[in-house]
């Protein structure tokens, strides 16, 4: 079969789309398999280890481009089967109907979940979501999900045949595992990084846009408790785009009188991104989203302890490597946190466990798993010819 990767437009900035958008891409188009793998959009930013081989095809896709920015959908769809595309593997989702079959991969159904956030909700979010996700997901040949928990909500939700709906877990990002395995040994204290952001002392981490949902105000709290309870003086870096909500993080650091001890550093470069999980005390990923969430797997492929939001699906995908707390309760963020702090030795268990889980989930095994689906309807899809058809 001729399998065509969407990959839609995506900026960096974005966050975890962007790095599954991308390295999956470049991952399918390296492992071939029994089928021809082509880009059918092209990503306008590409790591370098995946340049050459993307950039290729981009001048051959110039066309296509600008026919998904510009033009109806129907010519999109037209343009796929005269080149006779069989099968579309769709990593992002556009409101863009095709009339070839596809499998489709869904991220997240919070606006289903969680409506009242403002980011799924707020100014036609929610609507939005759902005239293209409701009849893109019914009309999908398979459906890919990252939990058994999503796979339940999505036949909930949707109506969707159980046996149309398949879980693959997501996979530890690439330059996560790399930097790792380049540095296997501690890298020393970082103390370039330390003066490059004025970083003091041990410090929590917490890679996220700023989101509502994203639930630093929760965590901000836990931190004061921290200070104020029990005396331990941890600093908090954020990382991450301002998606709306920033302003009014800012504001609970000062009504907290927490300013000397949270650093808003913003979209930093990658490097300092994976500099900050080697020398942070732990990763506090409190979102209230999930489970399928990229930073703890980064964070744990580099040896750095995770406390985790205890939400539906977390136990399942990282069993014993986090420690888990509630996210609506900054006690009982506190309470973990402060437990790491006073058990070293199940800190290097939580370690040790999650360094396992996160080299084991790589993205050459989550390609491998999409192959064999590739596999698995190429009996299906021969019994039609490839390109354009029409009833009798």
């Amino acid at each position: 079969m001729k399998i065509g990767v969407y990959t839609a437009n995506i900026a960096a900035t974005v966050g975890g789309g962007y790095v599954l958008r991308d390295e999956l891409a470049q991952e399918l188009l390296e492992q071939q398999g029994r089928h021809v793998v082509e880009l059918v959009s092209a990503n306008p930013v590409v790591t370098k280890a995946g340049r050459s081989r993307l950039g290729r095809q981009l001048a051959r896709l110039a066309r296509l481009r600008r026919l998904v920015r510009t033009s109806r959908a129907s010519v999109f769809a037209a343009d796929l089967r005269r080149r006779k595309v069989d099968l579309l593997w769709f990593n992002h989702l556009e409101p863009i109907d095709v009339s070839v079959p596809y499998i489709l991969n869904i991220f997240d159904l919070q606006h289903r979940l969680q409506p009242y956030f403002p980011e799924v909700s707020a100014g036609g979010a929610w609507d939005e979501r759902e005239r293209a996700w409701a009849p893109a997901i019914m009309r999908a040949s398979l459906v890919t999900v990252g939990s058994e928990e999503a796979k339940r909500d999505l036949c909930l939700f949707y109506g969707m045949p159980s046996e149309r709906v398949r879980v693959i877990h997501f996979p530890t990002p690439q330059g996560a595992i790399t930097a790792a395995q380049e540095n296997g040994a501690e890298p020393g204290d970082g103390a370039a990084l330390r003066e490059k952001y004025r970083i003091g002392g041990d410090f929590l981490y917490y890679p996220a846009q700023f989101w509502a949902h994203k639930n630093h105000v929760n965590l901000l709290h836990a931190l004061k408790i921290l200070h104020d309870r029990d005396g331990l003086k941890l600093s908090l870096v954020l990382t991450g785009s301002d998606q709306g909500n920033a302003s009014h993080v800012r504001a609970v650091i000062s009504e907290l009188g927490l300013q000397s001890h949270v650093h808003i550093l913003g979209f930093i470069p990658h490097k300092d991104v994976i500099g900050l999980y080697r020398h942070a005390f732990a990763l506090a990923y409190v979102s209230f989203f999930g489970p399928e969430n990229l930073p703890p797997l980064e964070a744990m492929s580099l040896g750095c302890p995770v406390v985790l939001s205890d939400i539906a699906g977390v136990r399942t995908l990282f069993g014993d490597a986090p420690t888990l707390v509630d996210p609506r309760d900054p006690l009982a963020m506190a309470a973990g946190i402060k437990f790491l702090h006073d058990d070293p030795v199940q800190r290097d268990r939580n370690v040790s466990f999650g360094r396992q889980l996160a080299h084991r989930n790589t993205r050459q095994r989550y390609v491998r798993r999409l192959h064999e689906l590739f596999d698995e309807f190429e009996s299906i899809r021969r019994t039609w010819p490839s390109g354009p058809w029409s009833p009798a």
